[in-house]
This record gives structure tokens, C-alpha cells and sequence, in this order.
């Protein structure tokens, strides 16, 4: 007889097996054991020392849960270990299994393969009959009478206190004595799917977690996870179940585990905001026009959370800031002189609209502080069109030490917000959501005929590990200051933590309309040399080699640049 073919797992296979267990005892009392009594029904189902069973188990320890809540089985309590209970209490816990009052055990565990399970009716049958049940096509039909739309709690979702440790088969993961509050979700378990894009099996797309308003003063991580669910419209199930399901047409499948971050009407518009590590969606609803737009989760640094954008409009751009940020002000790149201006913010966390245009490209500066977080010091985010802003940072050229923390924060001219302003304006971010930008001034040059040029290297790295690593000579003259770009490097280490020795060249024109090829190298170069277009080399960290009078560019010939460090070692060169 062939073997019949192994199944892949729900995508919670413990969520399943408790609801299981918790529908089919429900309709025995006493209410306060029922949610404890179906955890350590399953716990004591499972494989020893698994929360989860692997895929070929699943049926078997499926079978054994089944059975033992047909029985009406309750395990006894532990002499020690955690007590879980609903969030809500026990009165609302109870008025959400209400829809399943008058049906027997059978029925409700029908009910719960069918939908919960997702088993034909047929497969259904014959597991009922399997553990035990008498009438399993009956059980079924009763089962059926279950009006649509009914949601059962979602039993992992709990309050867990008392003391001791948990017991050695229990699945639940508690995080120290104490007590841990989520809030209660809701599982869309009916056979109304929601339509997938054609050809595709439709699936019960399942209602968003709100995470508890201070449950971020407990976490030991600060990502979206910990954003507690804002906004005016978050009772809103409706507009919840909406982008819900747009999210699930845009992806083919629903999301497996979605948080609501944030639901309200931003410029006249229905705005939600959902979370589904490692991904985010922001849903938009003007009338009868829908958006969805997914993106990679907002990257998290130790004190540089980003805002997230909700909103753009011809006013300018909202953002959606962490929820321990106390304090927020804004500033244009280009527009140093005005410096800091105060952004206005609603209690959900919402700020007014910022001009989206700033300077070349780049939309506010936002300084941000988050007093009970970290250190508590102001950071520096800047919007770069992408989803969420990205951290902007500022390394001083030597005879400044290195920061082993890291850049500073570009807080005013001391700070790099003057030469952002100029680098900016050399190029734009790589594509794909940029969470870091950093300019790491690692040189300074006296130019030939007068003048300071500054060294400059942008670091941009994105939300994928990769990055840009772009040079940019800025050169500032009698003239004025212009910027020229000596090269980039796609991907790789350099102007990071991980490589700080660099070495770029680039031609430039002295005000006298002679060119001059500069090279120059980070602060441990022993010498630099140029080969090809231009010839030279010279001790120390920068390098000026005369060239021709054109009037109409530089020469064309390639010139080669390359650096040794004081031990000997060939530095990373940034070419065009």
C-alpha cells in the first residue's frame, strides 16, 4: 500500500493544535480551565522537548489531542510552573466561543477541522471517527450551522503570571516570573476567503495582532513589533480586514503572523500601516481607490529607530514616529541657516506635514529623542525616499580620533550638516531602501592655486547588507565650493568600520584653467601614487600632480590611483 504523501505544516501548527483542543472542550465548564487545560492537553501531545511537531508527526500528535479532548481529558496542573489566562478576562473570553454554544464536542471539533484545519469533509469525517466519535457526518452537519464570520480567540495570545519555571513538555515561552500581557487577536478561521489573484488557492486571511501600548517598556527589542497599535481608526476591524486582504491579493498568500502598527484617515485618506516580520505593508483608501505597498521591515539600530512615512501629499510628507520618541525637530540640508525647527506631532505619533523636496533630492532631516531608550541623546534620520528614513551619520577627518561608537550625530556644521549639504547634491542613494548614510571625511588637501578640498566618503548602506561607497572631492575656492565624484565601489566593506583604509583621485580644474589630478588616502597611508594619464607619487595621504591646460574637460586618458598603509598593506581604491 503506498505510503500517502507527508502534508507541509499549518503555519502555526501549535496555534492549531491548541485551538483544536480549546474548541472541543469549550463546551465544558469551568471557563477559567478551559485555556490552561488546552495548552497542557497539547504540551503533553507533543514530542518530548518540541514546541512544534515536524511535518510526518503532525497527524499523529493531531490524532492524540483530538482524542483526549473528545474525552473531555483535562491534565491536571502542575505543582509549579506559570498560569496562562485570556488577556480580556474570562467574561469576554467566553462571550467570543459564543457562536459554538448548543453544539456537543464532536461538533466543535468538527467545526474546528474544517475550518481551522482546512481538511475536506470527508478527511474530517474519518478523523472524527478515528477518535472516537460515533456520528463524526453528523457532527459535521451541526457544525456547519456556525454562522460565517465567527472568530475564535486566538489561544496563544495570553496573560501569563505566577512563579517557577514553566513545566518541561509546556510550549509556551515565557520570559522570566512576572507578568506578560499581548493583546488579544482574533483568527479569521471561516470559510469565506478572501480572493487571490487568479489561479491561486484563496486562504482565511488572518485578522492583524495589536500589540499593548506599553508592551515596548518590557521588550528587549525595539522593532515594529513592539509598536503598540495607534492611530484613530485601530477598532476599525473593517478597514483592518481590507488591508488585509489587499496585502494578500498583492502577495498571492496572506500574512502569516501581521501586526496592526497603525489605522487612521491621514489627508483625507484611510491609511493602515501592518507588520509581518520580515516585511511591512501600507495600505491607502481614498473613496474607492485602494494601494498597497510592501516593503522590507524598517531597519533598528541600538539608538536610531527610523520614522516611517504615511502619508505624501502635495503638502509635504507625514511621518509616523517610534512611540518612545519624545521629542522631534526638522531641517533641510540646504538650509543650515534656519537650523532646527520643531515638527508638530498628534498623540498617535503622527507629525505634520514636512516639505518632501528639501534639498537635491533629499526630503527633512529629522533630529529625534527617545529620553527612556539607550542613551536618551538627540539622533539624526533623513528621509531619502524610501519607506522609512535612514540614519544619518558624520566620521571627522583626522587629526580627529575615530569614533569606535560609531558617527556622530549631524547635528550642526561641527557635525557635518554643512558638507551633507554639499555631498548631498553628488549623486542620489542606491536603489532599495537605504537605512544608513554616513560621511566619513577621511582627508583634507590644500588645492593647488588656493583653496581647501575636503575628502569625502558617502557610505550608503541598504536593507539587504549591501551598499554604495561613493568619493566625492569638495573643493572650495575663491569661487566658491563646487563637488566633483572621484568614483564609487557597489557592495563590499569600504568607508565602513569594517575598512577605513581608501584611496580615490580625480582631475580638477584650478581657477587658473590648469588641470591638476588630486589622489588622497585615508589616515594610515604611507604614500600614494598615480599611473597612466597622470604620473606621480608622493609620502603621506594626498598626492597633486600637474596636467595639461584644456579648456574643454579633463584629459581622457585613465589614470590608475593606489595607496599603501603604514604596514605595507594596499589600501581600497574607489574608482570611477
Amino acid at each position: 500500500m503506498p505510503t500517502p504523501p507527508v502534508r507541509p505544516l499549518p503555519r502555526d501548527p501549535y496555534r492549531n493544535l491548541v485551538l483544536l483542543a480549546l474548541l472541543t472542550l469549550s463546551g465544558r465548564p469551568p471557563a477559567h480551565e478551559l485555556l490552561p487545560s488546552a495548552h497542557r492537553l497539547v504540551s503533553r501531545a507533543l514530542p518530548w522537548g518540541r514546541r512544534n511537531p515536524r511535518a510526518r508527526e503532525y497527524p499523529r500528535v493531531r490524532l492524540r489531542v483530538l482524542r483526549r479532548a473528545l474525552r473531555g481529558r483535562r491534565p491536571r496542573r502542575g505543582a509549579a510552573g506559570l498560569r496562562v489566562s485570556p488577556v480580556e478576562g474570562i467574561t469576554p473570553f467566553e462571550r467570543a466561543l459564543a457562536p459554538l454554544d448548543g453544539l456537543d464536542p464532536a461538533a466543535r471539533a468538527g467545526y474546528a477541522l474544517l475550518r481551522v484545519e482546512a481538511l475536506a469533509p470527508e478527511e474530517a469525517a474519518a478523523l472524527l471517527r478515528r477518535a472516537g466519535a460515533t456520528d463524526p457526518e453528523g457532527a459535521l452537519d451541526r457544525a456547519a450551522a456556525v454562522a460565517d464570520g465567527f472568530r475564535p480567540p486566538d489561544p496563544t495570545v495570553v496573560r501569563v503570571s505566577g512563579r517557577g519555571a514553566p513545566p518541561a513538555r509546556g510550549a509556551l515561552a515565557a520570559a522570566g516570573a512576572g507578568l506578560l500581557v499581548l493583546a488579544l487577536a482574533a483568527l479569521a478561521l471561516t470559510t469565506q476567503a478572501r480572493p487571490g489573484p487568479p489561479g491561486s488557492a484563496s486562504a482565511p486571511v488572518e485578522a492583524a495582532v495589536l500589540t499593548d501600548g506599553d508592551a515596548w517598556r518590557e521588550s528587549f527589542r525595539l522593532d515594529l513589533t513592539a509598536w503598540p497599535a495607534r492611530g484613530d481608526a485601530v477598532g476599525d476591524e473593517g478597514l483592518a480586514d481590507a488591508a488585509l486582504a489587499a496585502w494578500t491579493d498583492h502577495d498571492g498568500r496572506a500574512p502569516r503572523d501581521p501586526r496592526l502598527v497603525f489605522a487612521g484617515r491621514v489627508d483625507g485618506r484611510d491609511v493602515v500601516l501592518l507588520h509581518d516580520a520580515p516585511r511591512t505593508a501600507r495600505y491607502t483608501r481614498d473613496g474607492d481607490a485602494e494601494e498597497v505597498e510592501v516593503f522590507a521591515e524598517p531597519a533598528n539600530g541600538v539608538a536610531n529607530w527610523p520614522a516611517v512615512r504615511l502619508s505624501e501629499t502635495a503638502a509635504g510628507v507625514r511621518y509616523l514616529l517610534p512611540p518612545w520618541v519624545t521629542e522631534a525637530a526638522s531641517a533641510s540640508l540646504g538650509s543650515a541657516e534656519e537650523g532646527w525647527a520643531e515638527v508638530p506631532r498628534d498623540g498617535h505619533g503622527v507629525t505634520g506635514p514636512l516639505p518632501a523636496d528639501g534639498h537635491c533630492g533629499t526630503g527633512p532631516v529629522l533630529r529625534l529623542r527617545a529620553p527612556e531608550v539607550a542613551h536618551g541623546q538627540p539622533y539624526t534620520v533623513v528621509d531619502l525616499g524610501g519607506p522609512a528614513t535612514a540614519h544619518l551619520g558624520y566620521m571627522p577627518p583626522p587629526p580627529a580620533e575615530i569614533r569606535r561608537l560609531g558617527p556622530h550625530e549631524v547635528l550642526d556644521a561641527e557635525h557635518g550638516f554643512d558638507l551633507w549639504g554639499e555631498v548631498a547634491c553628488a549623486g542620489g542613494p542606491p536603489r532599495g531602501p537605504v537605512v544608513t548614510a554616513t560621511a566619513w571625511e577621511f582627508a583634507v588637501q590644500d588645492l593647488p592655486g588656493g583653496g581647501s578640498g575636503r575628502w569625502v566618503c558617502l557610505r550608503y548602506g541598504t536593507h539587504d547588507g549591501g551598499g554604495l561607497a561613493r568619493a566625492v572631492l569638495v573643493a572650495t575656492t575663491d569661487e566658491g565650493t563646487a563637488t566633483v565624484v572621484a568614483g564609487e565601489s557597489a557592495g563590499g566593506w569600504a568607508c565602513s568600520n569594517l575598512d577605513r583604509q581608501v584611496v580615490a583621485g580625480t582631475w580638477w580644474e584650478a581657477p587658473d584653467g590648469r588641470w591638476h589630478y588630486l589622489a588622497a588616502a585615508s589616515r594610515a597611508a604611507a604614500s600614494v601614487r598615480v599611473s597612466g594619464g597622470a604620473e606621480g607619487d608622493g609620502e603621506g595621504p594626498v598626492l597633486a600632480v600637474a596636467g595639461p591646460r584644456l579648456g574643454d574637460g579633463p584629459p581622457a586618458e585613465p589614470v590608475e590611483v593606489s595607496a599603501v598603509d603604514v604596514r605595507g598593506d594596499a589600501m581600497t581604491p574607489i574608482t570611477g
